[in-house]
């Protein structure tokens, strides 16, 4: 959609930059016993750049940054809908994540002495490839100046920017 006005070239990089966070907090979920980096070992040369952005994504500097976007970014009513939209739908995307990580270690609590790691293996390895799937998309659709449309998270996101 491209009915909220003009996206200009800088609206659509300011667009694209959140989808980090999301991608970045989501690359150690390769890493578990049998997750995607093991099986695939050449993927880790494409990912290793941002793998030195780590820091920044999880733990309590991610959560600054994470409330940071959502309180200068989100709620500025003077940054352009595109970016906002964006931003929201990269912090969703974060909360899923999120979201996955705890039900991972529930698993592991509860089942883990019932060797059910390949569960976890197979639910890391997924929230992983629909993270790096959602965020190419978004930068595709940013790149065109189209709004990024994820099922849920549009949705979710156009909640949240109502003006």
């Amino acid at each position: 959609m491209t009915w909220r006005g003009n996206i200009t070239p800088i609206d659509r990089l300011w667009g694209s930059l959140p989808y980090l966070l999301p991608l970045v907090a989501a690359l150690p979920f390769g890493f578990v016993p049998s997750g995607l980096f093991q099986s695939l070992p050449g993927l880790i040369p494409i990912f290793s750049p941002l793998l030195r952005l780590l820091p920044l994504a999880t733990g309590w500097l991610g959560m600054g940054l994470f409330f940071a976007l959502l309180f200068f970014v989100i709620r500025n009513g003077r940054v352009a809908h595109f970016v906002r939209f964006n931003t929201m739908q990269a912090l969703l995307l974060n909360i899923a994540l999120f979201l996955v990580q705890v039900l991972m270690q529930v698993f592991a609590m509860l089942f883990g002495s019932l060797g059910l790691a390949a569960l976890v293996s197979i639910l890391a390895t997924t929230a992983l490839l629909g993270v790096i799937a959602v965020t190419l998309y978004a930068w595709v659709q940013n790149v065109r100046g189209h709004y990024a449309e994820v099922p849920v998270l549009s949705d979710a996101a156009y909640a949240w920017i109502r003006y």
